[in-house]
């Protein structure tokens, strides 16, 4: 369930076609969570201007059941961070990054709400070397 949205004022024909699958790969990483339910939207061209100008900026944010910490959302937003920074050439400084804990009982998939214990991260699998 996690879903990261990536709004940006760079235009979609800027950004590679591989961009979407590329972050979806580097989060599956960080979060733990199977690929089948990670959500990424792009949403680029956006109309955002950040102090004042229109000059390259990126506003996402990260909303998930579980996995979010001040740990592990440092990690995550400097990866971020260097992946906006070298696929949509924006400044690490016009980029800012919310990390969203989303409660499980507020969150359903398959026509079922979410189990609770994810939220405590008892579903985190042991991750193996090929799976790292």
């Amino acid at each position: 369930m996690p879903i990261i949205t990536v709004n940006t004022n760079v235009t979609e024909q800027s950004i590679p076609v591989f961009f979407q699958a590329a972050l979806t790969n580097m989060m599956y990483k960080a979060l733990q969570k199977p690929r089948e339910v990670l959500y990424v939207d792009l949403r680029a061209g956006a109309n955002l201007m950040m102090g004042g100008d229109r000059n390259p900026c990126v506003y996402a944010t990260v909303e998930c059941i579980g996995r979010l910490n001040p740990e592990s959302n440092l990690k995550m937003a400097r990866d971020m961070e260097q992946f906006f920074m070298d696929h949509l050439s924006v400044r690490r400084e016009r980029i800012v990054i919310r990390f969203i804990p989303v409660p499980a009982e507020f969150c359903s998939f398959n026509g079922e709400l979410h189990d609770p214990k994810i939220e405590k991260d008892q579903d985190l699998p042991i991750m193996t070397q090929e799976a790292a």
